[in-house]
């Protein structure tokens, strides 16, 4: 074959890929040419979303923030706090702006956040243990204007450190602190909507804790360390409040029934058995109850629970009610003659007022409990009683004096460490 033949056949199959190829695309899939698709073309010629879209860079860009809230979530044990929202976002492009009579007076049309600048707003006390994005990727609306405005979906999680002093009736508040972490105050300025700068309309509260308020505030980010410039802040404050219906039936109410338990068997004679038998069992169900709670209470926190401080102090009330009723046991048992002291003070109990408070003048039962342990009866009502039965006088007073300083001794703890529902 010639040297001609050879260029005709290859400008031939040239041709022939040429029209296959144009086959491939359909007359009626030819690219728009309609005014929307021209003016996103001759928005976006030569456009750079890599800097900021002002056309004098020494002039601050105000970025309006708006949070529409939807869900938060609060972690007690981690300690952090998700927030589920709406992030309207509001700035004014100077490079994406025309004339609505030269594109069909198309006042307004969509974008994908990609292909234009969007600021990057921070989350500076985030969970470092999830990857949070600054960026944004959603499809934004762009005014004739350059008004600019993005509503993404985003989920926010933040280190909120607990305070359990009144668990399981505790209020948290968890702060989340929002900006930018390369931009000045001078460069990208964050603020907010002047109307409804928070929107809870469609929210919804998380497991086992109620939204009571939400307080936002702009901290200007003035440092000594950089006179002339700024970082400001966008500052949320989330004031959320525990339901407590389930901790407190299994925590608040457990410890009053051991008050009741322990107040009960120190209310006994102490020359019954059962007392004591009852009384350590009130300490028993101490220790057991501290085990218990302690898998629900969270671990870290700056400060204790005061119903663990309120178990503490009962389970030492409740130790020294055991010491009690062991030593008044041993004084029931006494046949030695009493000191005079001893003998004094019954008298004083037992001629005055404190008798119908802290004695009781004749229990037949004493003058049995003598009779068996000296081998005939006493004259309980003569002037010079048995000497055991001194003992057992003395023995009753110190056991009703006890009873009464326990009782305003659990008062006083009830009304310091019981937590209650404001």
């Amino acid at each position: 074959m010639s040297l001609s033949g050879a260029l005709r056949a290859l400008c031939s199959l040239l041709v022939l890929t040429g029209s296959l190829a144009a086959s491939d695309c359909p007359p009626d899939r030819e690219e728009p040419t309609h005014n929307e698709a021209k003016l996103h073309k001759d928005l976006l010629c030569a456009y750079n979303y890599d800097f900021r879209p002002v056309k004098d860079h020494k002039q601050a860009l105000t970025v309006k923030v708006r949070f529409a809230i939807k869900y938060l979530s609060f972690d007690s044990l981690e300690e952090t706090f998700t927030l589920h929202s709406w992030v309207a976002m509001t700035w004014k492009d100077e490079l994406l702006t025309w004339r609505p009579e030269d594109y069909g007076d198309i006042k307004e049309t969509q974008m994908e956040s990609h292909e234009i600048w969007t600021p990057r707003m921070a989350l500076f006390n985030a969970d470092a243990a999830m990857y949070q994005s600054d960026s944004i990727y959603t499809t934004c609306s762009l005014a004739s204007d350059g008004t600019v405005t993005c509503v993404p979906h985003v989920a926010h999680s933040g280190i909120c450190r607990t305070s359990l002093r009144s668990w399981p009736y505790d209020v948290q508040n968890c702060t989340l602190y929002f900006g930018s972490w390369m931009n000045t105050g001078e460069q990208v300025n964050f603020t907010f909507y002047q109307k409804q700068p928070i929107v809870k309309n469609d929210f919804q509260d998380g497991p086992g804790w109620k939204l009571l308020d939400v307080v936002n505030e702009r901290l200007s980010g003035k440092y000594s360390c950089c006179p002339n410039s700024t970082y400001p802040m966008l500052k949320y404050t989330f004031v959320l409040k525990r339901l407590a219906a389930g901790p407190a039936a299994i925590v608040v109410v457990p410890s009053i029934v051991i008050v009741i338990l322990t107040l009960t068997s120190l209310a006994m004679d102490a020359k019954d058995n059962t007392r004591l038998m009852l009384i350590c069992f009130s300490l028993y169900g101490h220790f057991m109850f501290l085990t218990e709670i302690g898998y629900d209470i969270p671990k870290h926190s700056a400060d204790t629970p005061i119903i663990l401080l309120f178990l503490r102090d009962s389970m030492i009330v409740t130790l020294v009610g055991i010491i009690e009723t062991i030593f008044l046991m041993y004084l029931r048992r006494r046949k030695m003659p009493a000191p005079g002291l001893i003998v004094t003070v019954n008298r004083l109990v037992t001629s005055g007022p404190g008798k119908y408070v802290v004695f009781n003048e004749f229990d037949a039962s004493d003058a049995m409990d003598t009779k068996e342990l000296t081998g005939h009866s006493s004259d309980i009502n003569g002037d010079k009683p048995n000497a055991t039965f001194d003992w057992i006088q003395f023995a009753n007073i110190l056991n009703r004096l006890n009873f009464m300083i326990v009782v305003l001794v659990y008062i006083v703890l009830i009304g310091t460490y019981i937590p209650h529902d404001d």
